[in-house]
């Protein structure tokens, strides 16, 4: 045999014995068993430590929920009626890596809550959630329905949450012909409700504690008698009616871009020298 070979073989045979004399250390081979001995054990052993997510440390109940103060308008207790709508048991564990998600839903899709801003954990056990509320600015009537409100966008409120007394607060809007087509906190779904929303919402903006609602003793906002299911908001031409029953035309709603339309600084300008 060449030489070469011979010396490439006693190589190979000393990288050999190297390898197996490196593996088959007791030290080694005492840690590859205790790894193996932990694999085995680990299930029995895992049934024997204490289920953090049943230690009252590590709950979250609606009363651990803090939420930004809402107005005046929006029902007490929010994160408790967000939890008994959502279907929630009496707590949630602290350790869920989904917890966030569950409790951003939930809250996303309660009817007063208008945008989700943030929702993040507190120690101890707590959940803060921050939103935007919802404000009713309009009363629509329904026949064989009665009132039913809406917010600025023309969603439908929860009319449970209203007295009969509220009636009389805010603007009604008349001459609606069609029914909610959606779920509380959705869209009406019908043009004419969404721009008188908008038109109400403007009136009814306080400043200084008054609005220019209560200043101009307006009663009610008219959709116009013939519309398109395709009609935009803006499209559409709208009348108000005050509490003396007096009809005055305003337009179009607020935001339209239609040309020749005056600007909402003249028409309420118009507005306050109709009322003089």
């Amino acid at each position: 045999m060449p030489r070469s070979s011979k010396r490439s073989s006693r190589k190979r045979q000393s990288l050999h014995q190297r390898m197996v004399g490196w593996m088959f250390r007791p030290t080694r081979l005492s840690g590859v068993a205790m790894l193996l001995m932990a694999w085995l054990c680990w299930p029995i052993l895992k049934g024997q430590l204490p289920d953090l997510e049943d230690r009252e440390e590590y709950r979250v109940t609606a009363a651990q929920v803090t939420v930004n103060p809402p107005p005046r308008w929006v029902p007490e207790n929010v994160a408790e009626k967000v939890f008994d709508r959502a279907g929630f048991d009496e707590s949630l564990s602290l350790l869920d890596p989904r917890l966030n998600e569950k409790v951003a839903v939930a809250f996303h899709t309660w009817p007063w809550v208008e945008q989700l801003v943030q929702v993040r954990r507190t120690w101890p056990a707590g959940v803060y959630v921050e939103v935007v509320y919802r404000r009713p600015v309009a009363m629509v009537e329904v026949v064989g329905r009665g009132y039913l409100p809406v917010d600025r966008h023309g969603h439908l409120l929860p009319e449970k949450d209203f007295s009969p007394a509220d009636i009389d607060r805010y603007p009604l809007i008349g001459r609606i012909t069609t029914v909610p087509t959606g779920y509380q906190g959705e869209s009406w779904g019908d043009p004419a409700v969404a721009g008188a929303a908008q038109l109400a919402a403007l009136l009814t903006e306080e400043h200084d504690g008054r609005s220019l609602w209560q200043s101009f003793q307006l009663k009610r906002i008219l959709a116009p008698r013939r519309l398109s299911v395709a009609s935009r908001p803006d499209q559409l031409q709208f009348e108000i009616e005050t509490n003396g029953g007096s009809r005055i035309v305003w337009g179009r709603p607020p935001g339209t871009q239609h040309p020749g339309e005056l600007s909402v600084e003249k028409k309420i300008a118009r507005l306050a020298e109709y009322q003089r």
